[in-house]
């Protein structure tokens, strides 16, 4: 081969090539532990979860705080890492999306090696082509868009499950700082039935009381023995279950931080709720979805106009000692596919996802309606246990014991009063945290904390 033709090959792949390699970068491998992917679109602050600090690692004591669980979730949740990795491939598509395509290169030698005057190299032609294809329909734009909407949808999955995690962490600390509360309780009760236990003894030694009331507090005694140990298995799991969310196989803290807060405020409206769930990003990534769809089907149409390519050469006549450049082009001709059926998917796409996003905000709202009827329910039932039903048996309970002290009530009428209190602040801790998980729940499907919104709102 000539060194002019060699240089004319050269440069011609160098220039198809430059388009190429323009829109090439480095693509950095997404860490878990250290970097926090943005939503795309607008970024809800539910749970007040943006104020998560992010820092690489997490170390837990002996007591867990719930900004510690939520980080700790956000940094080491495997399935959450998962859906960052999804970004970067989506990355990566879409990058792959905007290359043109190769180009090519094509050599040919006839007219040797035969009889006659084609004996020998002396006949032969030898041509040297180069082609590239061209894409009339825009599709590579296209491809690019769909590639990036792709991505932006990766996003908002990333983000769905990000809020997913830490919605489950943050019911799972509610209902451990219940089961903690409980065990606490449960703890103070088996201490009063120790107490009472050895009052009654020591009334049976005085001779105030049959033998049968010492019996009696035992077996009271006992019970809270049970319960308690009971109390503790349940806290030890409900750490565990929390603990599972950075899989943990156990927790290394032992107590965690805070209490289970009573109400502040009164609870916004249903309809003033109902107006925020375009906040919820499982609504939110609909319309995202819905652009995606209508690129893709545009993306369809346009694969529907044929692409041509050009080309050109040069080609060597040995037996005139001569060459030429040579040029072509080549069109496909559309008579039987011109993508017809792609495009009639793609638009079947794009109706089935409206119908979806009908269908998820129907169910948002079916679940908002849920959550606020429990939120209404578990408002009231915490007021009124704290107002009416915790005053009223801690005050029976006062004079249970002092009429007891001075012969004026027996044993039963104690135990009873006894378990009537405890009973209530049971219930009283188990609706504050039905309180909370409902208010978490509201929170999730509005995008918002209810903290933030005006109870006159």
């Amino acid at each position: 081969m000539s060194t002019s033709i060699k240089l004319m090959l050269a440069a011609g792949l160098l220039f198809l090539a430059s388009g190429c390699a323009s829109e090439q970068r480095v693509i950095e491998p997404p860490s878990a532990s250290n970097e926090r992917i943005e939503t795309v679109g607008k970024n809800p602050a539910i749970l007040n979860l943006n104020s998560v600090p992010q820092i690489e690692t997490i170390q837990v004591g002996d007591t867990l705080s719930y900004e510690e669980a939520l980080a700790k979730a956000l940094l080491e949740n495997p399935q959450l890492e998962s859906f960052a990795w999804q970004i970067r491939v989506k990355e990566a598509e879409r990058i792959q999306s905007s290359l043109l395509p190769n180009p090519e290169v094509e050599a040919e030698m006839e007219n040797f090696g035969g009889t006659g005057p084609f004996e020998g190299m002396k006949s032969r032609e030898t041509t040297i082509r180069l082609s590239q294809k061209i894409l009339l329909g825009a599709d590579r734009m296209k491809r690019k868009r769909v590639a990036g909407l792709n991505q932006k949808l990766a996003g908002w999955d990333y983000e769905i499950q990000r809020l997913n995690v830490l919605f489950e962490v943050t019911k799972a600390y509610i209902t451990a700082l219940e089961a903690m509360q409980q065990f606490q309780q449960q703890q103070d009760l088996l201490e009063v039935s120790q107490q009472f236990a050895e009052t009654v003894s020591s009334q049976v030694e005085a001779g105030k009381v049959s033998g049968l009331e010492q019996t009696k507090a035992e077996v009271e005694l006992s019970q809270a023995r049970i319960q308690t140990e009971k109390m503790r298995t349940r806290m030890e799991a409900a750490f565990g279950n929390l603990a599972s969310f950075w899989n943990s196989q156990s927790p290394a803290f032992k107590t965690l931080d805070g209490i289970l807060n009573e109400p502040d405020q009164e609870i916004p409206g249903y309809e003033f709720l109902l107006g925020l769930i375009n906040q919820n990003p499982d609504v939110a990534r609909w319309a995202t979805e819905i652009q995606q769809r209508e690129a893709s089907l545009s993306l369809e149409r346009a694969k529907g106009l044929p692409d041509l390519k050009i080309s050109g050469g040069y080609k060597r006549v040995e037996d005139v000692n001569a060459g030429a450049a040579i040029v072509g082009i080549s069109i496909p001709l559309p008579f039987f596919d011109r993508n017809q059926g792609n495009v009639k998917a793609a638009r079947y796409n794009l109706n089935k996802a409206e119908a979806q996003r009908e269908s998820k905000e129907t169910e948002v709202v079916r679940a908002l309606q849920e959550s606020y009827q429990t939120l209404e329910a578990a408002w009231y039932e915490v007021n009124q246990l704290k107002k009416n039903v915790l005053p009223g048996a801690e005050k029976a309970y006062e004079a249970a014991q002092t009429g007891y002290r001075e012969g004026k009530f027996d044993l039963l009428d104690v135990l009873d009063a006894q378990r009537t209190l405890f009973s209530s602040r049971t219930s009283y801790i188990e609706a504050l945290a039905d309180y909370h998980r409902a208010v978490a729940d509201v929170e999730r499907l509005i995008g918002q904390p209810l903290n933030e919104i005006s109870p006159t709102e």
